[in-house]
């Protein structure tokens, strides 16, 4: 129903296209058919409008889940190519360092950092959500790495 609801946008309609395939392909994964999920997250990417957080982001989590690392790797080479928004860096932190691997963890949320560029005296505004979100991912992993807190690490949120 979502994905055809998809294919006929009406300006009107508060889900854009791709949030619709998202959302479709998150219930075909929930139902176990990896296959279409993937297949719908693939057509998320191109369609109409955008996710939050974007539609490689979440393609790259469903590869990972589905054990299809190479195919991953290449969506996240292509996403880190593009330009990605704060909020994809923080979402391909928590993809990577849900399995696990916290150096690619935590280079996706330095890549954040780098284009947030915040100064040490900077303050975050709390309604700023991308800003605390990648912050708090960023805390956690450099925490599970063992890493001292730094400035960014002790920002008050």
């Amino acid at each position: 129903m979502l994905s055809a609801w998809a294919e006929h946008p009406h300006p009107d309609d508060e889900a854009n296209p791709a949030e619709l395939l998202s959302a479709a392909a998150w219930h075909l994964d929930q139902a176990g058919d990896t296959d279409a999920a993937l297949q719908l997250h693939r057509r998320a990417v191109t369609a109409e409008g955008t996710t939050t957080p974007g539609a490689r982001c979440l393609l790259h989590a469903a590869l990972i889940d589905a054990g299809r690392l190479d195919e991953a790797r290449h969506v996240a080479d292509d996403l880190r190519r593009s330009g990605p928004t704060v909020l994809d860096c923080a979402g391909m932190a928590e993809n990577f360092e849900n399995v696990g691997d916290l150096q690619q963890a935590h280079r996706w949320a330095s890549i954040g950092v780098n284009r947030i560029q915040l100064a040490n005296d900077t303050d975050v505004d709390d309604d700023d959500f991308d800003v605390v979100e990648l912050l708090n991912v960023r805390r956690r992993i450099r925490q599970a790495l063992g890493f001292p807190p730094d400035d960014l690490d002790e920002v008050d949120l």
